[in-house]
């Protein structure tokens, strides 16, 4: 049960106070949501959700003065099938963008809690290259993301060609760790650490969308040449995950991506 009144969450205006924004938040996002995630953006975040109703499919571009990035937030339907990040990461990675951060979570629909619909509210921290020169997107990069993102949002494209074509080009995945642990509430905690290009992020979580397991929050990370990713993962429909899955569970991941990084060295010799 929620422990506050959503009508106050929704009310018009600029006026919610900070406590009850965090309320809202807090009925639900996991603890790292509250440690990564300022008031402005957690008010950003409400002013999306608010508009849900009148507009299901929304990308949000957010400029910081100064910064070298551009913040984009996505919220829509949640797919019922495991694989939603890893079609925006691939799109995303084909046009050569850098995730530099990113915070991934699904949450039950504030507006109709009962119906058990769910949605996806993803913040992405983006960048794209110009003369080897890291810088926020364009105007017309923007406008490009959009565009390519929309239908996947809507569930209308599968990029099936698409992925299978980035992910034949892509360099091997050099895993420095990947493990996972029972983390409580029916999620599985995995972590991973590799090194960085722009297709990690597609592969991991396309790996992970071909086991059936769907990513309930995530946070992923950047660190110089490294990437440093935390998934919270249940069973594909929100089924938990029991203790006695995770060894066999962390398996069929590193055998899955080694699977793609020995795939695509066969397509480098054969290539040649």
């Amino acid at each position: 049960m929620l422990s506050f009144d959503l009508n106050h969450a929704f009310a018009p205006g600029e006026s919610t106070p900070d406590d009850v924004v965090q309320a809202f938040f807090r009925a639900f996002m996991p603890d790292f949501y509250f440690v990564n995630t300022p008031i402005s953006r957690m008010r950003r975040h409400l002013q999306i959700i608010r508009r849900l109703p009148e507009a299901p499919l929304i990308l949000d571009f957010h400029q910081p003065d100064g910064a070298h990035f551009t913040e984009l937030t996505l919220c829509a339907p949640d797919d019922a099938q495991p694989g939603l990040l890893s079609k925006i990461a691939g799109a995303l990675a084909h046009m050569k963008i850098e995730v530099h951060t990113a915070w991934i979570h699904t949450l039950f629909d504030p507006h109709d809690m009962e119906s058990g619909r769910r949605i996806a509210l993803d913040t992405l921290v983006l960048s794209e290259s110009s003369l080897g020169q890291s810088r926020p997107l364009s105007a017309k990069t923007r406008e490009r993301v959009a565009r390519t993102l929309k239908p996947i949002l809507k569930q209308q494209s599968g990029m099936s060609a698409l992925l299978i074509k980035l992910s034949r080009r892509a360099p091997p995945l050099k895993i420095e760790e990947l493990s996972a642990t029972a983390h409580g509430n029916g999620l599985c905690r995995i972590v991973l650490r590799a090194g960085d290009d722009l297709t990690v992020l597609f592969r991991v979580t396309r790996a992970l969308a071909m086991l059936k397991i769907d990513i309930a929050h995530a946070q992923i990370s950047t660190p110089e040449t490294l990437v440093d990713d935390v998934f919270f993962v249940r069973r594909a429909g929100g089924a938990p995950l029991e203790n006695a899955e995770i060894a066999s569970l962390l398996f069929a991941l590193r055998e899955t991506l080694q699977k793609d990084t020995l795939e695509n060295k066969v397509g480098e010799s054969t290539h040649g």
